[in-house]
């Protein structure tokens, strides 16, 4: 079951409980607004009794339902189960002229996360943009299809492939 099914799985039971609870409470602010405007001070006293007791029931699943959204902006109970990729090492790379060693670190990526296609987009590019290799670009590319498993991933790729020779021809002075 998906972390996304699990929450609306729990959400829905949550608001059962608070519909439940939310009858109840109404029930008990009946009667404890029905002995306030009695006019009797006695009946006022008791009449307050009703309605805290009402608010009570009624507080946990409203501070349930509040406070886990608002809680996972600052502790988050999603998480990965493994590392993501760190592209910012490889592009800072490329963005100093170093294209080789780029070229290296988005290797390394693309075998630790043979289905990320990020990878595969930056070699492409660095291949036709900044060492004007269409072979190497070429051979990256191909290499990215027979990796990637899912058809969509493959499509993109291929997306991406064509867009980015478009730019090995329209360099200046060509």
């Amino acid at each position: 079951m998906t972390n996304r099914r699990k929450s609306v799985d729990r959400y829905g039971g949550l608001f059962i409980r608070l519909l439940k609870r939310s009858i109840l409470a109404a029930a008990l602010f009946l009667i404890g607004f029905y002995l306030l405007h009695q006019g009797n001070i006695a009946f006022v006293f008791i009449g307050f009794a009703p309605i805290i007791l009402g608010a009570i029931i009624i507080a946990f699943p409203l501070a349930e339902l509040f406070a886990e959204p608002t809680g996972n902006l600052f502790w988050p109970s999603e998480h990965y189960d493994h590392p993501q990729p760190q592209y910012s090492i490889p592009q800072s790379k490329r963005a100093r002229g170093l294209y080789e060693e780029a070229m290296t670190g988005f290797e390394k990526l693309a075998e630790e996360h043979p289905q990320e296609t990020q990878p595969y987009f930056e070699m492409i590019d660095i291949a036709i943009v900044n060492l004007h290799d269409p072979q190497r670009a070429k051979a990256i590319f191909h290499r990215g299809i027979a990796a990637l498993e899912k058809e969509e991933d493959r499509e993109t790729l291929a997306r991406m492939y064509r867009a980015i020779q478009t730019r090995l021809n329209s360099r200046p002075g060509n």
